[in-house]
């Protein structure tokens, strides 16, 4: 019995001085952070909750490269416009998620053969899973072009758009996955190609793009008169760019 009573004096001694220490501790750490922060332990705590939370609703940061490849894009195709390169970006990806949702990838204006099978493959995963994915109130933030090249046969940018939707899976109208109660931030990459081989009559074959005078072909870029006879071209170029592929990259 004496042994039973000292066991618990020393037990309780043992928990008493544990206490005193985390007390001594959170003083300690509570004059620290209000001596460098003016704010306790407690309230340094929430304000980085809120911090890391604001965060999550920020806008994700896109290339700032359009002094570099701007002179070179406009350049090589004068008809096409930087800015219109970047509004095909922007608005292909809104077209692009509409269509995961939708399942029909042949409403994407622009869109390449390339790019519609792989939203049809999206799209016919989450068939197969039995569900829905949405992305509403899209709102786009910025774009910037990442990388761009160019030959006399084909030519690519690549974009980054910054984006914001109420982003969520739902399966028999349940939702699965995301929050439609709150906005989601994302960070896509979309590319955009232009090939002299492309054929708007007939997208599902390949053609190559003549001078109409001599039948010789036509570069795909930087061109304004054909290279053997000298006949003056008119540029398609707006017509033949497409929307290649895109990435979920954040």
């Amino acid at each position: 019995m004496t042994g039973l009573i000292i066991f618990l004096a020393v037990f309780l001694g043992i928990i008493a001085i544990a206490v005193i220490a985390v007390l001594v501790i959170k003083h300690k750490l509570n004059n620290l952070t209000r001596s460098y922060l003016g704010k306790s332990v407690g309230e340094t705590a929430k304000m980085l909750s809120d911090g890391f939370k604001n965060e999550c609703m920020l806008p994700y940061s896109v290339p700032k490269l359009t002094p570099l490849y701007k002179p070179k894009i406009e350049r090589d195709f004068p008809e096409m416009s930087y800015e219109q390169m970047e509004s095909m970006a922007k608005n292909g990806i809104a077209d692009i998620l509409n269509a995961i949702e939708s399942g029909h990838p042949e409403n994407v204006a622009n869109s390449s053969i390339r790019l519609q099978n792989q939203i049809r493959g999206i799209a016919e995963d989450s068939r197969s899973k039995n569900e829905v994915v949405h992305y509403d109130d899209i709102k786009i933030h910025s774009a910037g072009v990442e990388s761009y090249s160019s030959s006399s046969e084909a030519a690519s940018a690549v974009f980054q758009v910054a984006l914001q939707s109420y982003s969520y899976v739902t399966r028999d109208g349940k939702i699965t996955a995301g929050f439609n109660d709150k906005p989601t931030q994302n960070l896509f990459s979309v590319t955009l190609a232009h090939n002299q081989d492309l054929s708007e009559t007939n997208i599902e074959s390949y053609i190559e793009a003549n001078c109409p005078n001599c039948g010789a072909p036509v570069p795909a870029s930087g061109t304004r008169e054909c290279p053997y006879c000298g006949t003056g071209l008119v540029a398609v170029v707006d017509r033949i760019w497409q929307i290649d592929s895109f990435k979920l990259l954040k």
